[in-house]
């Protein structure tokens, strides 16, 4: 089974490289057919060399066998596709250029990039003046940045729709595992546990990027901060209960107290561990592993505000 599934993702990772392939040798067969309606005459040379090699590329992915190999072929054929730059109609450069642009911006590629993208090709191709060459060379740059900026939006995304259909599914499993530890004596600390991860991600879930492209480094640094936020939520957790077991906090819901839940629900038998002490059980540690501003203001109900009076005595100090 597992050399089938193997098998399925490298024939469908084999078909993706392929239909790349196929794509950068009809976009440069296009921008051709463009050049030869003004009647200009493209240089034959580098026509022939990119269409051979695009066909070498399309063999090689045929036979390959290696998944990183393939990749490697995309990047190959991308960077023939993007010679279609030396065979644009010189007067269709700029405007070549701006679609380009234009198109990543519907990607979400970060603002600055588009801004930065969009003066730097109008001062070359400006520069250029008369310069084909040089006018034609900003052009392939244009495409090199759309071909990394394309392949760099689909991962981005395909990463996003993995983090959210693992936050959902902790979100869905988590609490029932929960009411499950609750049940039992030894493992209420794994319920709490379980219902403060949870909690944190509700939270992660909720503040994910949904339109922006964030940038590599971001997006690696974005990766960390999942798991301190959840790390911190399932800290504030066991802290956050552990006040309200001990009684340091006076609240209690229905006439519930947590520490009444608590108790309760970790005697034998469990049969006066009703549906509301469960609730209770499961919603706290869940509501400190969403936000540990819940702690901080509980924190703030124990021990006042200590903070700000030695603020005042250091003042009155100073004074």
């Amino acid at each position: 089974m597992f050399d089938q599934r193997k098998r399925k993702k490298l024939e469908k990772h084999r078909n993706d490289t392929l239909s790349v392939i196929c794509g950068e040798r009809l976009g440069f067969e296009q921008m051709l057919q463009r050049v030869r309606i003004t009647g200009a005459s493209p240089d034959v040379a580098l026509v022939d060399e990119v269409l051979r090699r695009l066909a070498e590329i399309k063999q090689k992915a045929d036979q390959e066998t290696n998944i990183d190999e393939l990749d490697s072929l995309i990047g190959d054929a991308e960077q023939q596709g993007q010679l279609r730059a030396y065979v644009c109609p010189r007067a269709e450069i700029r405007n070549e250029g701006i679609l380009a642009i234009d198109l990543m911006e519907e990607w979400n590629v970060p603002r600055t990039v588009i801004d930065k993208l969009r003066r730097s090709f109008g001062q070359e191709v400006e520069k250029a003046g008369t310069d084909d060459a040089a006018a034609r060379s900003a052009l392939r740059t244009i495409f090199e940045e759309q071909d990394s900026w394309r392949r760099y939006t689909d991962d981005y995304e395909e990463t996003m729709h993995r983090f959210t259909v693992l936050l959902f599914v902790a979100t869905i499993i988590l609490p029932l595992l929960a009411v499950l530890a609750f049940q039992w004596r030894l493992t209420f600390v794994v319920g709490v546990l379980s219902a403060g991860v949870a909690g944190s991600c509700v939270s992660v879930l909720a503040k994910l990027p949904m339109l922006d492209v964030s940038l590599s480094g971001e997006l690696e640094a974005y990766r960390r901060r999942i798991l301190s936020r959840i790390g911190v939520g399932v800290g504030g957790s066991l802290i956050g209960c552990a006040l309200l077991g001990w009684g340091l906090l006076p609240i209690s819901i229905q006439n519930q107290s947590f520490a009444d839940a608590l108790n309760a629900c970790t005697v034998s038998p469990t049969t006066s561990c009703t549906g509301i002490r469960t609730l209770i059980l499961l919603g706290v540690p869940m509501l400190f592993g969403f936000s540990e501003r819940a702690l901080t203001s509980f924190e703030q109900r124990v021990f006042g505000n200590s903070g700000q009076g030695q603020k005042g005595a250091s003042r009155a100090g100073r004074k």
